[in-house]
């Protein structure tokens, strides 16, 4: 059993006890590790500490009980591990930043302070990302000829249709680059909706002339990048990006300025289908 494996029995060790004085101690004596070493692996792989995930997790189901019942605040502490209502208050409060009376009263709370069960695949969601530190780069001037287009994300088709069509025309741009190379650009304008995007999917040429009237050139200026690389299907990208923005992004200090990114596809691109092909991601920093 790996360690993954292991976390995700104790996260099931957890969800068994909710209503229990669970021990972060008794879990990790349960699966053989050091009460120290525990704590390391279980934040390294989901992003919480053992002790947190659980307060979280017990909070979460008690929810349903304070406002759905008549249940004194005490014995609902006293039924999920808490040794006094004080104690379940506390953290209650850390968690959601509201007493659980104010809540009762409301009789409604934000499901997103909630936390649900992590779940394999939860785990799984950013193994995409290659790259949990990118590499810093500086690119040249890009020149491509390809196709835009208008996509809302929630629609959530994948990009096969457009790409055909790219390729189905190669033979008519001129000065294309050799070996091939591919790009997929995102861009969008200042207060767009954010379920609204533009892509352009292209293949870079040495220079720009002469261009087929029914595909469309763009340059992409000389600029300093964040390189992540995503390794897995074309349509599982966006699990690396949801890393990148949500994970790694809000740790950082950057602002980032351009209203664009782009995906390179090179001699790692096994293809949209193939779970070991590697693309990409290219984010622009500000320039210095």
């Amino acid at each position: 059993m790996n360690n993954r494996e292991l976390i995700l029995l104790s996260i099931q060790i957890i969800e068994n006890n909710l209503r229990s004085k669970i021990s972060v101690i008794d879990i990790s004596k349960e699966l053989g590790f050091s009460f120290y070493y525990y704590c390391r692996l279980f934040k390294s792989i989901t992003g919480y500490s053992p002790k947190s995930y659980i307060l979280a997790r017990k909070i979460t189901e008690s929810i349903a009980e304070l406002i759905e019942t008549d249940i004194r605040i005490i014995d609902l502490a006293l039924e999920f591990g808490f040794g006094s209502s004080e104690a379940y208050t506390r953290a209650f409060y850390k968690i959601i930043n509201k007493n659980p009376s104010e809540i009762r009263r409301k009789g409604t709370i934000n499901r997103q302070l909630l936390l649900q069960p992590i779940t394999d695949n939860e785990l799984k969601k950013f193994e995409h990302a290659l790259d949990k530190e990118p590499e810093v780069v500086s690119l040249d001037e890009i020149k491509l000829v390809g196709i835009p287009f208008y996509y809302d994300l929630s629609i959530g088709n994948d990009l096969t249709e457009q790409w055909s069509l790219l390729t189905q025309n190669l033979s008519v741009i001129p000065n294309v680059k050799k070996p091939l190379e591919f790009y997929q650009l995102q861009f969008w304008f200042p207060d767009q909706d954010n379920d609204n995007i533009y892509f352009y999917v292209a293949v870079a040429v040495d220079k720009l002339e002469l261009i087929p009237i029914q595909l469309t050139a763009k340059t992409i200026p000389a600029q300093t990048y964040f390189k992540f690389r995503h390794k897995g299907l074309a349509n599982q990208v966006g699990h690396t990006y949801r890393y990148i923005y949500e994970e790694w992004l809000p740790a950082t200090d950057y602002k980032l300025p351009g209203h664009f990114n782009f995906e390179y596809y090179g001699d790692e691109h096994l293809g949209p289908y193939n779970e070991n092909s590697i693309s990409e991601i290219y984010i622009p920093i500000e320039n210095k």
